[in-house]
C-alpha cells in the first residue's frame, strides 16, 4: 500500500489549517473569519504535490561481458554473489567509469542517488586485487585501496556489502577502522562486539579484519575509514604499518565518497589531509596513486565538468581533466539515461479508469498468480492488443516473485501515456494538476488517473535489483506564518476588502492607513497590537494618505521584539473598556506572587489614530490632522524590557514563557503537526517481523540543518504524538467501559482497562514492569483529570467530563439566596467552583505510594498542591478559597460577574461574592459534598489544615450527541460541561455562555479533537541521530531505525548522505535545505527499496531562503547544482595541518628514541616523572630536522608557505615559544592549571574532613580525584584537536569548549563534548545561554580562568548611526565617526580563548527549545595592511565593468571581522577569580558580589569585570564594494537594504549557503556613501566572496528578482526577501523598494 499523494497533501493542508485556527483563536468574529480565509487561500500554507520523474539508467555490458572483452580479470567469476551479479548488465555510466579506471585515469563520478556509484570504484579495485593475485603479490599484506567516508554509517554500509562479495574469496582482506567501540583494540573484543551488534544478521568471515591489532599487524587490502580517523592514524605510531615500510608500499587507490560535502573550508581540510597521506605513502611518486571521487550531486552536468575536474584536482592534488572533444581526456562521468525509444513501439494507451482498476486489483489481492489472471482480464477488456497482454503474461509467469511487476513493465512500456508523461516532466517537475492535464486533457479524473499511472509505473520492474519503469517522487511544501497584520481604520476601509494580512505591510493597500501587527492570548483569544512608538522625526517613510508631524509619536510595527537592544521599547496595546486584575490562583500555580510590572496598574490609557497611527494621551485634543473620528481608546501595556507579555490582561492567564504571542509559527510545533499527519498516512511495514513493533514498523526521516534542532525535535515530536495517542486511548477506553452495565466509572476503574488497551496497540516495551506500566497509565489519567493544557484536554474539547459523585441527599441552600438557584443550578455552581481548583491541580493522585506527581509529565506543576479557606501561599503551593483583600481569584471573580448578571452593582457584587464564597465553603464542609475533600495532614503548623480534591470521588461521563448541558463561551471559546446562566468561568471574561450544540461545526474542525477522536492509534518511537551521540550509540540508533524499532529519526545534515535506511517511503524536512544538492540527497533517502513513489514533505521556516524556495519550489527540487570549490588559502586550517605533520614525525621519533608512545592527556602534559611531551617536542624542533622540512615543503601549498613561515621556521613560534603563548603552550597550561587547582581543593577538603569528621567532604574530595583522573585519561589527539593544535574536522577554526567534566558524572557530563568555534561560542556558551546535548540542557555558567594569564581586553565603540566599529586604546578612538555622528562612550569586550564553564544546573528539555537570549553582532575592523602588503595583495580598488553604474571593489584575504555579544546590551559581569559570569539585566539590580565558583561550588568573593562584552576577532576573505549612487540612495537604510538583497542574490546565484557569507556597512569618510562589506563567515576564508567578485552582476540580478517578486509592501520587507534571523535588529529599516530601485540602476533595466 502506498501513500496517496493527493489525499495525503490535502490531509496535511487541512491539519495545518485546523492547527492554526485552534492555536490562534480570535474573540472577534470578523477577524476570525478573515484569518480563516487568509490561511485557506490557495497555496498560502501548503503547495503541491509536485510530481518528479526520472528516466531509468541505460543498461550496458555485464561484468561477464567485460571479462570476455579482456577488460576485467577472469577471476571475477569466483566473486559471484547477490551483491555483485556476474551476468546482470551494468549501467552505461558504470561501464564507462570502470573502463577509465582500469586505464589508470583519475575519476569523478556524479550520477545521481541510487545509481550504483559504488560499482564504479569497487569493480576497478577488485580487478586490481585479482590481477595482483595472478602476479603473486596479493599475499603481501598492505593497503591497496582506501575508501574514505564522511561518516561511519556509510563505512558500515560498505562493510555489509563487502562481506557479501568477499565471503567466499578469503584471499582479499578488508577492514573498517573507525571509533574504538566499533573497531576495538583486540581481536577478541572485536568479535564480541560484532556478535552483540549484528547477531546472526551478518556473516563472520576470516578475511574481515575487525580489530586494530589485526590491521596494525597485517594491513588489509581494502581499508574503510572516515576522515577524522585517518587523521589519527597518520599521527599514531602504532598505525605506522598502514603507511610505512614493506606493508606501506602498496597504496594504489584513494576513493572519496560523497565528495560534494567537501566545499569551502571543509574542502581545504580534506585536501590537506590527502596531501599529507599521499606524501606519507608515496612521497614524490604519489602520481601512481589513483583518485576516485563519487557523488550524486556535483555540478549541473556536462557544462560544469571542467569545474568539477578543477575541484577534484585541487582536492586530490592530482590531474583531473575535461576535454570536450576527446573522450580519452574526460575524467568526469555522468549518468546515461535510457532513451524513450528504447522502450519499444507503443501499442496505444489506457484510460484513467483502467489504471484505477489495475491498482485496486493489485492492492486487494495477496495472491500474485490470481492477481496476474485478473490483471490480464482487465487489460483485455480495456482493448490492449492480445499479443502485448500474452507476452507480458508469459514474462510475468517466469519471474514468480516479480510476476505482477514484470507483467506491468511489459505492458506499460508500450503505453503511449507513459511517453506523454516522460515528455512533459523530463526537464523539470510540475504540480500534479498541471501534469495530469497534459497527460489526460479535459478528463474529470485526470489527477487520480495520473496517480494510478505513476503508482503502476513505479511498481513495474523486472527484478529486485532492477530500476522501475518510471522512478517517481512527490514533493509537497508547507510554510511558516510571518505574522498577522491589520488595518484598524474601519471608517475608510472598503467593506469588501480584507483588513487582515498575512504578508507584512506598512500601509494598507486598500485605504492607505497604517497597518499594525497583531498578537493574541492563546487561552482567551484576546487580540493585541504589538509595536513601539517613535517620534515622527525618527521615521523613514512618506505615506501618501496622511502627513507626519515631527513631534507626534506614532505606533509602528516592531520586528525587533526579541532582540535585547530594543525590547525595552516594545509594548502591547489592547482595545478594552477595562483590564483584569491579577488572578491570585495563577500566582500559586506558578509558585510566585505576580510582580508589580505584570499588574494592570502599569497599563496606561492612550488614544490611537487608526489612520496614521499617532498615539496620544486621552486628555489631549487630537494631535494629528486626521480628525477625532479616527481616535480610539486603548491601553498600553509596558513590557518593561521582557521578551513577551507573561500575563494576559484580559483573562489574567500567566505563563513564565509568555501568555501572549504574535502570529508567528514556531520551528517545532507546526512541523510536529505536519509530521504527525504524514506519519499517520504511512502504511505498515511489509516485513512481518516488524508488524509487532511500535508503529507496526512505520519509518520516517526528519532532517534539519541544526543538530541542536534535531536533538530537541525528537523528544518533542514523540511527546506531542503520544499526547494525541494518550487521549485517544483514554477516550476509547471510557467508551468501551461505559457500554457495559456499570455507569459509575471512576479514574481508578479505568487504570486496568487502559493498560490492557495500551498493550493491544503495542504501547509498552518488554523492559517495562507491571508497575511501570501502571504508573504510565496513572500519569496519563491524572494529566486529563487535572490538565495543565485544559483548552485542548478531553474535557476542554467536549469529549468527556468529570462530575462529582455526590449522594443525592444534600439540601439546596441557594434557592432563596440573592442568586436564586434551583437544585441543578446549585449543583452546577458548586461543580464549577471546585473545578477551578481541579483545573489548577489541587488534587490527590492515583497510586499515591508511587509519588507520580513528581513526574516530568506534570511539569511545571509537578508538586502537590492544596487549598484552604484563606491566605494563599504560592511558595507552599496552597490556594485560598477566599481571595486576599487586594486580589481576586477565579472563584470570587466568577461569582462577582454572576451576581452582576443578577442586577447587583460591581461594588455590591464584590462584597456579596465573598459572603457567598464563605457560605459555600461552610456548606461543602457540612454536607455530603465533604466527601470530595481530602484532608492533607502535612504536619506543618505554619501551613495548617489544607485540602485537596479526592480523585476517587469523580465519575467520568461522555457527552450526549446533542451536547446536553455543555456550554461554550462565545468570547473566549472555553468549553464547560455545565454552566450557570450565561456567565463564563474564565477569569475576567465578559463573554456569554451558549449551548455547545450551536457551535458543533466549529468544534469538529478543532485539530486536537480530531486527533483524539480517530480510531487508528499508532505508537511512535522517536530518536535523534546527530554528531552528539557516541559512535557506538549512533550505529545502534541507525540499526534500530532500519529494523523498525524506531519510527522517526530526527537527523542533522550528515545523515543526508548515501546511508541505506532500508524500506522508507517518506522524508520530512524541518527546513528548506541550503542547496538543491542537499535537497536531492535528503529526498533520495526515500523510495530506494519500495514499490511505490516516495513522498517528500518540506517545511519552509521563517527565513528568506526558505520562503523564496516555497514560492518557487521547482528551483529547489531540480535547480542548478554548483560545483564545490577547494580554496587552499585558509591560514588557520593550513597551520593546524602543519602541526599535524610535525606531531606525526615527533611521535614516531619519541617511540624510536625513547620508547614512549603518548596516548592520553596526562602522559603528554603532566607525566608522573620526567619531562613533559611539550619539553620533548621543543627538543625535537630545536634540531630543525631536514625530513620534517622536506615534508612541509611537499605538503603545504607553495603560495602559502611564506605566510606560514616555513622557510625560516618562524611557524614554530605559533606552536610553542619561550613566552608560553603558542597554541600548544596554552593547552599545556590549561591542563596543568586545572589539575593543580583541583589538587589544592582536594587537599583543603581532606584537611577540613579530618578536622570536622565530615564524611560528606570526604566524598566530595574523592569525586574531585575522579575528575583529575578523567582529565588525565582524556584521549590526547582529540584534546589537541579541541585546542586548535591539530585539525578537528567539523570545527575548522578557533575551537573552545563548554567544560562539563567538573560536573557530577550522573548528569551524563562525561558523555558530551561541547565544542564550538569561538565566533559561535560567545553566543551559545555565554553565561545564561543554553545548549541541548545528550537529552540534557547545559547552561553557560562562566568563563574558564587561568592563573598565569588574563583574558585579552579590547576597547571599542560602535557608531549608533552607521554601525562602524572603532577599536584600540582609549586615546586612539575618535570622538566623531567618519559618517559625521558623535560617538558614544567606549565599551570593552574580552576574548574568551580559554573557553567556558557549564553551570551545575543540568535539566531535561521541555516544550520550549533551549534559549539563546542574546545574539552576537559582527563588524568590519578594516584590513590587516601589513599582511596585505607583505604578500603582494592589490590594495587599490578595481573597476567592475559588468554593472551599469560605476562600481569599485577590493578583495582581500586579510579583512578583520569582529564579533561582539553584548548580552542584554549591558554586557556581562565576570568574576576575575573564578570565572563566574552573569548577564547584566537592566530589569534586575547590580549583580551581587557574593557568588559560587562554577567548578568547585564554593562561595567566591572575587572582583568582577563589570559590564564587559564577549568578543572575537578573526581574519577572513572580504569583498568591499563601492557603488556610485544618487545622494538619496546613500543613506544607511537604502544601502543596508541593497546589501541584504545582494547577499541573497549571491547565495542563490553562486550556490553558497546563506549562512556562509554575511555583510556589513562601512563608512570610510564623511559625506561619502558607505561601502558594502561582504565577507566569508568562516574565519580564514573559504573563497566564497572571491567567487562573488567574479560574478557580481549575476548576484545583483538574482537579488533583484528576489526583491521584485516578493509580495510584501515595497516600503517594508519580510522573511521572503531581505529578513533573516541574524539581521533582526535592522528589520524595520529594511525596505525592498530601496533594493529594487538601486538594483534597477545597476542593471540599467537589463533584466
Amino acid at each position: 500500500m502506498a501513500i496517496h499523494p493527493l489525499e495525503t497533501t490535502e490531509k496535511i493542508r487541512t491539519t495545518y489549517i485546523n492547527y492554526l485556527k485552534t492555536i490562534k483563536p480570535f474573540q472577534d468574529e470578523e477577524l476570525r473569519k478573515e484569518f480563516a480565509q487568509a490561511i485557506e487561500a490557495q497555496d498560502m500554507l501548503v503547495k503541491g504535490p509536485l510530481l518528479q520523474i526520472a528516466l531509468p539508467y541505460r543498461k550496458d555490458k555485464s561484468i561477464h561481458d567485460l571479462v570476455n572483452e579482456g577488460v576485467l580479470s577472469p577471476r571475477f567469476a569466483q566473486l559471484y554473489s547477490d551483491a555483485l551479479l556476474y551476468d546482470r548488465p551494468l549501467y552505461a555510466h558504470q561501464v564507462n567509469a570502470v573502463r577509465k579506471a582500469i586505464k589508470g585515469r583519475n575519476l569523478v563520478v556524479s550520477t545521481g542517488t541510487g545509481s550504483g556509484k559504488t560499482e564504479t570504484f569497487l569493480i576497478p579495485i577488485l580487478d586490481y586485487l585479482l590481477r595482483e593475485q595472478d602476479a603473486g603479490t596479493l599475499s603481501q599484506p598492505g593497503v591497496r585501496a582506501l575508501l574514505l567516508y564522511p561518516m561511519n554509517a556509510l563505512a558500515n554500509d560498505q562493510m555489509k556489502r563487502l562481506r557479501r562479495i568477499l565471503e567466499k574469496y578469503p584471499q582479499i582482506t578488508f577492514g573498517r577502522y573507525i571509533n574504538i567501540q566499533e573497531t576495538p583494540d583486540t581481536k577478541a573484543q572485536a568479535e564480541e562486539f560484532f556478535k552483540n551488534m549484528y547477531g546472526d544478521s551478518e556473516p563472520i568471515i576470516p578475511n574481515e579484519l575487525k580489530s586494530r591489532e589485526e590491521m596494525h599487524t597485517t594491513p588489509p587490502h581494502l581499508l574503510a575509514t572516515n576522515y577524522a580517523m585517518l587523521e589519527y592514524l597518520l599521527l599514531r605510531p602504532s598505525a605506522t604499518n598502514l603507511f610505512d615500510g614493506e606493508t606501506g608500499k602498496h597504496w594504489h587507490f584513494i576513493v572519496l565518497d560523497e565528495a560534494h560535502v567537501y566545499d569551502g573550508a571543509n574542502a581545504t581540510e580534506i585536501a590537506m589531509l590527502l596531501r599529507r597521506l599521499q606524501d606519507r605513502v608515496a612521497g614524490d611518486k604519489h602520481g601512481r596513486i589513483k583518485g576516485i571521487a563519487t557523488s550524486a550531486t556535483l555540478g549541473a552536468g556536462v557544462k560544469d565538468y571542467d569545474k568539477v575536474a578543477k575541484f577534484a584536482s585541487n582536492l586530490f592534488n592530482k590531474s583531473f581533466v575535461w576535454n570536450d572533444v576527446n573522450p580519452d581526456e574526460q575524467d568526469a562521468v555522468g549518468a546515461e539515461f535510457l532513451p524513450i525509444d528504447a522502450l519499444g513501439e507503443t501499442w496505444g494507451k489506457l484510460n484513467p479508469d483502467t489504471y484505477h482498476l489495475l491498482n485496486k486489483e493489485i492492492s486487494s489481492n495477496g495472491d500474485p498468480s490470481e492477481s496476474l489472471e485478473e490483471l490480464r482480464n482487465i487489460l483485455v477488456i480495456a482493448g490492449v492488443p492480445e499479443k502485448v497482454v500474452a507476452d507480458a503474461f508469459s514474462a510475468g509467469q517466469q519471474k514468480k516473485e516479480f510476476a505482477v511487476q514484470t507483467f506491468l513493465y511489459e505492458v506499460l512500456k508500450g503505453d503511449y501515456n507513459i511517453r506523454k508523461l516522460i515528455n512533459s516532466l523530463r526537464e523539470q517537475p510540475a504540480l500534479l494538476h498541471v501534469a495530469s492535464e497534459k497527460v489526460f486533457p479535459d478528463d474529470p479524473h485526470a489527477e487520480q488517473g495520473l496517480i494510478d499511472l505513476v503508482a503502476l509505473a513505479v511498481m513495474a520492474k523486472t527484478g529486485e535489483e532492477e530500476m522501475p519503469l518510471l522512478p517517481a517522487r512527490y514533493h509537497t511544501f508547507a510554510r511558516a506564518l510571518e505574522g498577522a497584520f491589520i488595518c484598524l481604520n474601519e471608517k475608510d476601509h472598503p467593506r469588501n476588502k480584507p483588513r487582515l494580512f498575512l504578508q507584512r505591510k506598512k500601509f494598507c493597500e486598500h485605504c492607505g492607513s497604517r497597518v499594525f501587527e497583531l498578537a493574541n492570548c492563546t487561552r482567551c483569544g484576546t487580540a493585541y497590537i504589538v509595536g513601539t512608538d517613535k517620534l515622527g522625526s525618527e521615521l523613514d517613510e512618506q505615506p501618501q494618505e496622511f502627513g507626519i508631524k515631527l513631534n507626534n509619536r506614532y505606533l509602528l510595527q516592531d520586528s525587533q521584539i526579541y532582540i535585547s537592544e530594543t525590547v525595552r521599547d516594545t509594548n502591547y496595546y489592547i482595545f478594552a473598556n477595562e483590564l483584569s486584575t491579577a488572578n491570585e490562583d495563577e500566582n500559586v500555580s506558578i509558585g510566585e506572587i505576580a510582580s508589580e510590572d505584570e499588574a494592570y496598574e502599569n497599563s496606561t490609557e492612550v488614544k490611537l489614530c487608526t489612520k496614521c497611527g499617532q498615539v496620544q494621551s486621552p486628555h489631549q485634543a487630537p494631535q494629528c490632522s486626521c480628525g477625532s473620528v479616527y481616535l480610539q481608546k486603548m491601553y498600553k501595556i509596558d513590557l518593561q524590557g521582557k521578551r513577551t507579555l507573561k500575563r494576559c490582561v484580559s483573562c489574567s492567564t500567566r505563563s513564565s514563557s509568555g501568555a501572549v504571542y504574535r502570529f508567528l509559527t514556531g520551528q517545532d510545533a507546526p512541523v510536529s503537526v505536519i509530521a504527525g499527519s504524514l506519519y499517520d498516512e504511512l502504511p505498515p511495514s511489509r516485513n512481518q517481523d516488524e508488524i509487532n513493533l511500535p508503529g507496526e514498523g512505520r519509518k520516517m526521516l526528519n532532517f534539519t540543518d541544526s543538530r541542536q534542532n534535531a536533538a530537541f525535535f525528537a523528544p518533542y515530536m514523540e511527546r506531542t504524538h503520544m499526547r494525541n495517542l494518550r487521549r485517544g486511548l483514554i477516550l476509547q477506553t471510557v467508551k468501551e467501559q461505559l457500554q457495559g452495565p456499570i455507569k459509575d466509572i471512576r479514574l481508578q476503574d479505568l487504570l486496568a482497562p487502559l493498560e490492557r488497551k495500551g498493550d493491544e496497540i503495542g504501547l509498552f516495551k518488554a523492559t517495562e514492569s507491571p508497575t511501570d506500566r501502571q504508573k504510565k497509565m496513572a500519569i496519563w489519567l491524572m494529566q486529563d483529570f487535572a490538565p495543565i493544557d485544559r483548552r485542548i484536554s478531553l474535557e476542554g474539547l467536549g469529549l468527556l467530563s468529570f462530575e462529582p459523585a455526590i449522594p443525592d441527599t444534600w439540601v439546596n441552600f441557594l434557592e432563596n439566596s440573592v442568586l436564586q438557584l434551583n437544585r441543578k443550578e446549585t449543583n452546577n455552581l458548586l461543580t464549577l467552583l471546585l473545578n477551578s481548583l481541579r483545573y489548577q491541580g489541587a488534587v490527590t493522585y492515583l497510586m499515591p505510594d508511587q509519588n507520580i506527581f513528581k513526574a516530568e509529565d506534570f511539569a511545571p506543576r509537578n508538586r502537590l498542591l492544596y487549598f484552604r479557606f484563606q491566605e494563599a501561599d504560592p511558595k507552599a503551593g496552597v490556594f485560598a478559597w477566599m481571595p486576599s483583600e487586594k486580589y481576586e481569584n477565579t472563584r470570587s471573580e466568577y461569582l462577582k460577574r454572576l451576581l452582576i448578571s443578577k442586577g447587583l452593582s460591581e461594588a455590591e457584587a464584590k462584597k456579596e461574592s465573598r459572603n457567598l464564597l464563605k457560605e459555600i465553603w461552610d456548606f461543602i464542609h457540612n454536607s455530603d459534598w465533604k466527601i470530595l475533600l481530602n484532608n492533607a495532614n502535612l504536619n506543618n503548623n505554619r501551613i495548617g489544615v489544607v485540602y485537596s480534591l479526592s480523585h476517587e470521588m469523580w465519575r467520568v461521563k461522555l457527552p450526549s450527541d446533542n451536547f446536553d448541558e455543555w456550554m461554550i463561551c462565545s468570547h473566549c471559546k472555553n468549553i464547560y460541561p455545565v454552566g450557570v446562566g450565561e456567565t463564563c468561568l474564565t477569569y475576567f471574561c465578559p463573554g456569554p455562555l451558549e449551548p455547545l450544540a450551536k457551535h458543533k461545526d466549529e468544534l469538529e474542525s478543532n485539530l486536537f479533537r480530531i486527533n483524539y477522536s480517530q480510531n487508528r492509534l499508532i505508537p511512535l518511537e522517536a530518536q535523534e541521530h546527530t554528531a552528539q551521540w557516541t559512535a557506538k550509540k549512533a550505529a545502534e540508533v541507525q540499526s534500530q531505525f532500519i529494523k523498525g524499532e524506531i519510527n522517526l529519526l530526527s537527523c542533522s545534515t550528515t545523515f543526508e548522505l548515501g546511508v541505506d535506511v532500508g524500506d522508507l517511503q517518506a522524508v520530512m524536512m524541518r527546513n528548506m535545505p541550503p542547496t538543491t544538492a542537499n535537497y536531492i540527497q535528503r529526498a533520495g533517502r526515500a523510495g530506494r527499496r519500495t514499490d511505490s513513489a516516495a513522498y517528500i514533505m518540506t517545511y519552509a521556516q521563517r527565513r528568506s531562503h526558505d520562503l523564496t524556495n516555497y514560492t518557487d519550489p521547482v528551483g529547489m527540487v531540480s535547480g542548478k547544482l554548483k560545483p564545490p570549490r577547494t580554496p587552499l588559502t585558509n591560514e588557520k586550517i593550513l597551520r593546524r595541518h602543519l602541526h599535524s605533520v610535525v606531531f606525526a614525525r615527533f611521535l614516531k621519533w619519541m617511540k624510536s628514541e625513547f620508547g614512549i608512545e603518548y596516548k592520553n592527556v596526562g602522559e603528554f602534559f603532566c607525566p608522573d616523572e620526567g619531562p613533559s611531551g611539550r619539553d620533548y617536542l621543543r627538543q625535537y624542533l630545536e634540531a630543525k630536522p631536514e625530513t620534517l622540512m622536506a615534508e612541509l615543503v611537499n605538503v603545504l601549498p607553495k603560495g602559502m608557505q611564506g605566510i606560514l613561515g616555513i622557510e625560516d621556521w618562524s611557524w614554530v613560534q605559533q606552536l610553542t615559544n619561550e613566552q608560553n603563548e603558542g597554541v600548544l603552550d596554552l593547552a599545556h597550561e590549561d591542563i596543568n592549571d586545572d589539575i593543580s587547582y583541583l589538587k589544592e581543593e582536594i587537599s583543603k577538603l581532606w584537611e577540613e574532613a579530618s578536622a570536622t569528621h565530615n564524611t560528606r567532604l570526604t566524598h566530595v574530595a574523592e569525586g574531585k580525584s575522579k575528575i583529575i583522573n578523567q582529565i588525565k585519561s582524556g584521549e590526547l589527539l582529540g584534546f589537541l584537536g579541541s585546542r586548535n593544535v591539530l585539525p578537528k574536522y567539523g570545527f575548522p577554526v578557533d575551537v573552545v569548549e563548554l567544560q562539563t567534566n567538573h560536573l557530577d558524572p550522573k548528569t551524563g557530563s562525561a558523555d558530551v563534548d561541547l565544542s564550538r568555534d569561538l565566533r559561535v561560542a560567545i553566543s551559545e556558551f555565554a553565561p545564561g545561554s543554553q545548549v541541548i546535548a545528550g537529552k540534557k540542557i547545559w547552561t553557560g555558567g562562566g568563563l574558564k580562568t587561568h592563573r598565569t594569564r588574563s583574558w585579552q581586553q579590547v576597547n571599542y565603540v560602535i557608531c549608533k548611526n552607521c554601525q562602524r566599529m572603532y577599536q584600540g586604546f582609549e586615546s586612539e578612538i575618535p570622538t566623531i565617526c567618519s559618517c559625521g555622528e558623535p560617538l558614544p562612550q567606549s565599551r570593552t569586550f574580552i576574548i574568551p580563548v580559554t573557553g567556558f564553564i557549564a553551570s551545575p544546573e543540568v535539566s531535561s528539555p521541555g516544550e520550549e527549545p533551549p534559549q539563546h537570549t542574546y545574539a552576537s553582532s559582527v563588524y568590519f575592523g578594516d584590513y590587516e595592511q601589513k599582511k596585505s602588503e607583505k604578500y603582494g595583495e592589490n590594495t587599490e580598488f578595481v573597476l567592475d565593468d559588468s554593472l551599469d553604474l560605476p562600481t569599485l571593489y577590493r578583495y582581500s584575504k586579510f579583512g578583520y571581522m569582529i564579533m561582539v555579544n553584548k548580552g542584554y546590551n549591558n554586557g556581562f559581569d565576570i568574576c576575575k577569580e573564578c570565572g563566574y559570569g552573569k548577564v547584566v539585566n537592566f530589569l534586575v539590580g547590580r549583580t551581587q558580589h557574593k557568588h559560587k565558583n562554577p567548578i568547585t561550588g564554593r562561595e567566591c568573593r572575587g572582583d568582577y569585570l563589570r559590564r564587559v562584552d564577549l568578543g572575537h576577532r578573526y581574519l577572513t576573505d572580504v569583498l568591499e564594494i563601492r557603488f556610485s549612487l544618487p545622494p538619496a540612495m546613500r543613506l544607511p537604510n537604502p544601502m543596508r537594504s541593497l546589501m541584504y538583497a545582494l547577499l541573497e542574490g549571491a547565495s542563490e546565484s553562486q550556490g553558497i549557503r546563506r549562512s556562509d557569507i554575511d555583510g556589513t556597512l562601512y563608512y570610510r569618510s564623511f559625506g561619502e556613501a558607505p561601502s558594502i562589506i561582504l565577507f566569508d563567515a568562516v574565519p580564514g576564508g573559504a573563497g566564497h566572496v572571491e567567487n562573488v567578485k567574479d560574478h557580481l552582476r549575476d548576484a545583483v540580478l538574482a537579488g533583484y528578482k528576489r526583491v521584485k517578486d516578493c509580495q510584501c509592501g515595497e516600503d517594508t520587507s519580510c522573511y521572503n526577501c531581505l529578513r533573516n534571523y541574524s539581521n533582526q535588529r535592522f528589520h524595520d529599516e529594511l525596505q525592498r523598494g530601496y533594493a529594487i530601485s538601486i538594483m534597477r540602476l545597476l542593471l540599467n533595466n537589463g533584466i
